[in-house]
């Protein structure tokens, strides 16, 4: 008998340990995902150095959120946000060089990606 209140408390202990594990891991992405929103807003600049700028800054935030770690649904997010980083990388690439049909397309996935993690990791 006395091993079954033990087994409780050790699942509360666990959930515990998920929820704080999410709570620490949706703490780093926040300041990131303020950082993406506002590359997807000034990413229209009209020069390309401005341009190049601003995929670095997004390229650095993919680099970052990849080393976040978190409980599984959390990382199924940080994995597709990242993955989404990277298209949005790469399109803005053609961009720059004058290819800009798929921005459109790129930046939908990424303002998609981005608003799951958010709302991921805001508190109902």
């Amino acid at each position: 008998m006395k091993k079954l209140p033990a087994l409780a408390v050790g699942i509360l202990l666990l959930s515990g340990c998920s929820q704080a594990s999410t709570l620490a891991a949706c703490g780093q992405v926040a300041g990131q995902a303020v950082q993406v929103a506002g590359v997807l807003e000034s990413f229209s600049s009209p020069t390309p150095e401005a341009a190049q700028a601003a995929l670095g800054e997004v390229r650095a935030v993919a680099e970052k959120i990849r080393g976040i770690d978190g409980p599984a649904e959390f990382v199924t997010l940080r994995d597709d946000w990242a993955t989404s980083i990277d298209a949005f990388a790469a399109a803005g690439e053609k961009a720059v060089a004058g290819d800009v049909s798929g921005m459109d397309a790129a930046s939908a996935q990424l303002r998609t990606a981005t608003d799951a993690m958010v709302a991921h990791c805001t508190p109902n």
